[in-house]
């Protein structure tokens, strides 16, 4: 297992996924979403390989996230983002070393088409993903991550001489998703999604010998307004890697059997609308099942300023109106 592999869906299973980004509405020409927020997330354990049971990681890792995620319409069926977030990753052995890494996450661009607005609403998302900073060696990188062997995280982690190689350069990834929702009533709503992600060193190199891996995604998202101004969200999430070439993980010539990755988390948000422009929020997501995955924990807060004319069931891209 190579030390790439090492630091494992620390951001596929640590990364919490914002209700708006995976909407499957679409911001009319002039109107805006902008998003700021604080996540912590731990994990003490990850899920084996041979039978997906929780077990020790030897250490506790942890992750500090200020993200900025702006969307903005741009033509009459199509909105633009852009997302950028500042990291600091620490791994902390029982026996007391470390290793720590701190700087600009992975920047992340994309475009979400229209392709149905009234009745039940379905969009097309296109992303990319590239690392970005000072510290290039930030990673697994903030668009998603592969998997992990538990039984030698702490080692490669704070490893004399290796962590150049367990905090490198993060690998760039396209993805493509459709979101469609709906309503229940006139308190609730619902949307649900499936995408495709591919994470690689040189785009289109898909060759047995090259470093990429493809992964197939799931989501759903139930909101329920409480009262007029307080919104619950509960979340699913779900990733499974359907390829990848045997240089993905192999970066130091190790000859290991390739580790196929799966997990799924589940979580909430509240948020509660000030007024049409303004929203507060707090959540959590955990990461309940897997393979090869970090058993993360991650808590959120942060506040959202738009311009929209999206009512309240189109949750948190919405206004107060009905």
């Amino acid at each position: 297992m190579s030390l790439r592999r090492s630091l494992a869906l620390a951001l596929a299973s640590v990364s919490f996924v914002s209700s708006a980004w995976a909407s499957p509405h679409v911001l009319k020409p002039g109107e805006s979403y902008s998003e700021l927020s604080l996540g912590l997330t731990s994990a003490e354990s990850y899920f084996r390989d041979s039978d997906s049971k929780s077990w020790t990681l030897g250490g506790t890792f942890e992750q500090r996230v200020l993200r900025s995620h702006n969307e903005l319409g741009w033509h009459k069926r199509t909105s633009v983002w852009l997302d950028l977030p500042v990291v600091s990753r620490t791994y902390a052995r029982g026996t007391g070393a470390t290793a720590t890494s701190t700087g600009l996450g992975d920047l992340g661009l994309g475009v979400r088409i229209a392709v149905k607005r009234s009745g039940m609403p379905i969009s097309l998302s296109l992303g990319w993903t590239a690392p970005m900073g000072g510290n290039r060696r930030l990673f697994p990188g903030t668009s998603g991550g592969t998997g992990l062997d538990g039984t030698r995280y702490g080692t490669a982690a704070t490893a004399n001489g290796q962590k150049e190689n367990f905090f490198d350069a993060g690998l760039q990834s396209l993805s493509a998703s459709l979101a469609v929702g709906g309503t229940l009533g006139s308190h609730a709503y619902y949307a649900l999604g499936t995408g495709w992600m591919t994470r690689y060193l040189t785009v289109g190199a898909t060759s047995t010998t090259d470093r990429f891996a493809n992964f197939l995604n799931t989501d759903a998202t139930l909101g329920v307004w409480c009262s007029p101004r307080l919104l619950l969200d509960g979340t699913y999430h779900g990733t499974s890697q359907i390829a990848q070439g045997d240089a993905y993980d192999r970066i130091l010539g190790n000859t290991d059997r390739e580790l196929k990755t799966s997990f799924a988390t589940i979580g909430s948000r509240a948020t509660y609308r000030v007024d049409d422009k303004l929203d507060v929020f707090a959540g959590a997501q955990f990461t309940v099942s897997g393979r090869n995955a970090l058993a993360a924990n991650t808590w959120y807060a942060g506040m959202a300023w738009k311009q929209t004319s999206l009512g309240r069931l189109a949750g948190a891209f919405g206004n107060t109106k009905h």
